[in-house]
This record gives C-alpha cells, sequence and structure tokens, in this order.
C-alpha cells in the first residue's frame, strides 16, 4: 500500500487445535509483509490452545502482534465474529487454526488491494494439505483459465462446475463492504463461510490470485465437516433458493445460483451415501434442482442402488 505500513489484521478462531496453533501462528509471524494484530479467539478450547499461546505471550517478543479473546464455546462463525469486530483494520485475513501461509501470502492480499480497490474480498489459490508431506491442488474448474490475478469471473458458477477457487483460510475481506451483521451465520455446522462469499459475490466483487499461497489441512483432528454430515440443505443454499423465489437475486445470476445450489444438494447426497444414511440421500435428490445437474444425480441414485445391493 502507498502508506507502507501494516494494514491487515489477521484473525484466526481456535477450538482445541494444539497440535497446530503454533505453527500456524508462526506461518503469520514468518510474512515478508507483518500485519497490523494476529487476534486468535479461542473458543472453549478444552486442551492446552490456549495455555500455549499465553506461554509464548509471556515469553516470545515475537508474539508482540498477538491478541488472545477468551470465549465460551460458541462455533467458528461467532470467533470469526468476534474477531472480525476487534480488528483494528478494515481488512482482515482469516485464518484457520490449523491451516498455514506461504511467506508471501499477505504481500499478495496487499497487492490484490491496491490493484482492485472496488472489491469487498481478496483471494489466492491454495493447495489441500492430507499430511505434513502429500499436498493436492483442488479441482477448481474455471469458465476460462486464469494465470494472473483478476477479478474473479462468476463465483457461483465456478463453485457449481468443481471445489471452491479460495477458502477461508485464503481469503482476507474488507469490512466496510458489508453491512449486514453477523458476518458469518452463527449456530450453522457448515457452510457458514459459504454465506459470506455468496453475499459478497452478490453485492460487491472478489479479487484472485491464482498464486498457491495458503495450505488447507484436511488430516487435522476435530475437523467439524468430518464429525456430522448434515441431512438437510445447509443454510446458505436455502437462503439463496428463496432469495430467488423472491426476487433478490439479478435475473442473469439465477441459473448460475440455482446450479450452485443443486451441486450442494448432491454433495450432501454423497456425503449421506457414504454413512448409509440412504433414505436421507433420496430426499435430498428429490429437489426439482437437482434435474439441473442429471447425470450427476443418475449417479448418486446408482450408488444408492449399489449400496442397498451391499447391505442385503
Amino acid at each position: 500500500m502507498t502508506t507502507g505500513r501494516p494494514n491487515i489484521s489477521v484473525v484466526i478462531p481456535l477450538h482445541n487445535k494444539q497440535a497446530h496453533i503454533l505453527a500456524t501462528i508462526q506461518s503469520v509471524l514468518a510474512q515478508s509483509l507483518q500485519p497490523l494484530e494476529i487476534i486468535v479467539v479461542d473458543d472453549g478450547s478444552t486442551d492446552q490452545s490456549a495455555e500455549l499461546i499465553q506461554t509464548q505471550l509471556a515469553t516470545n517478543p515475537d508474539y508482540q502482534r498477538v491478541r488472545l479473546i477468551q470465549q465460551a464455546n460458541g462455533g467458528v462463525a461467532k470467533a470469526r465474529n468476534v474477531g472480525i469486530e476487534a480488528a483494528n483494520s478494515d481488512f482482515v485475513a482469516l485464518l484457520d487454526a490449523d491451516d498455514s501461509w506461504e511467506a508471501h501470502f499477505l504481500a499478495e492480499i496487499d497487492d490484490l488491494i491496491e490493484r482492485f480497490p472496488q472489491a469487498g474480498a481478496f483471494a489466492t489459490g491454495y493447495q489441500k494439505m492430507l499430511s505434513d508431506n502429500l499436498y493436492v491442488d483442488p479441482k477448481v474448474r474455471f469458465p476460462t483459465a486464469v494465470t494472473t490475478a483478476t477479478i474473479l469471473p462468476c463465483y457461483f458458477e465456478i463453485c457449481a462446475r468443481g471445489d471452491l477457487p479460495f477458502m477461508a483460510s485464503s481469503v482476507c475481506i474488507d469490512k466496510t463492504r458489508m453491512t449486514d451483521a453477523p458476518w458469518f451465520p452463527e449456530g450453522e455446522s457448515m457452510g457458514e463461510d459459504q454465506d459470506l462469499w455468496a453475499r459478497l459475490s452478490l453485492h460487491s466483487s472478489i479479487a484472485f490470485s491464482p498464486k498457491v499461497l495458503a495450505f488447507y489441512r484436511l488430516d487435522a483432528e476435530n475437523r467439524a465437516c468430518t464429525r456430522n454430515y448434515p441431512s438437510v440443505e445447509c443454510g446458505f443454499s436455502r437462503r439463496l433458493n428463496q432469495a430467488i423465489k423472491t426476487g433478490r437475486i439479478p435475473i442473469h445470476r439465477r441459473a448460475s445460483v440455482l446450479t450452485y445450489t443443486a451441486t450442494h444438494l448432491l454433495h450432501l447426497a454423497r456425503l449421506n451415501i457414504s454413512i448409509g444414511r440412504f433414505q436421507v440421500a433420496r430426499t435430498l435428490l428429490s429437489d426439482r434442482r437437482c434435474n439441473r445437474l442429471r447425470v450427476k444425480k443418475t449417479l448418486c441414485q446408482g450408488r444408492i442402488w449399489l449400496g442397498q445391493l451391499r447391505g442385503l
């Protein structure tokens, strides 16, 4: 930025990640562009996560920008919201407590902010960490190749075709662009981040760099998305569908938004098939939005048939 001063706050929601939290914070401390502050919101951890940070705060001078906020367990959405509200910068980079950044992540975000001041969010590419030594690329399918920093083309179309182009730990948001608090819907077990990305894409724009600078850990313990698969459509998808019905989605966006919600329903159906909840999967597939993706729907129905056959 033109001032040359740190202008990005980092918010890290924390719940029982003692094995990873210090390494996650270290990836921020190692940034070539240092943030204004690092806010860790401990969401009622019952392991040693908070104690590890408190020890570093008392003994490690590198932790002078780190602030620890502790609260009763309320979920990751509430922890993020508390951190965002506490941030002293309008620009807030999110980082989950078991993920990490390459050393130039914040510098790239800063460059995106300067190049695309009209955007409401700024994101980079990412990789999934299956283990400490195994990284895989997400299956992001852009309508056309994205090789340089740009304003992201239609978010809903991209997400309907494959993996999300970015995730919570590879995005920075401009707090001034959103007025419909809370930022993340609280009390929802899955998809609370997609709710915010959808609202940002509808009301603003998202600047994106294809550089892989964030790493999303899939082998960590205590990952909420692996503990309880939803049996009904998630809130973000229901709200988008309702917004279409009430005319709050522009006409030129409606087809891609509907397909995006259909992709979500099919994803939930596959998850429920994987744990043998075949009737739940059938109910999800019965939504007529799934007819927009008939091949994928038929494949899911075939998996149900095979699953039931194997169970006989």
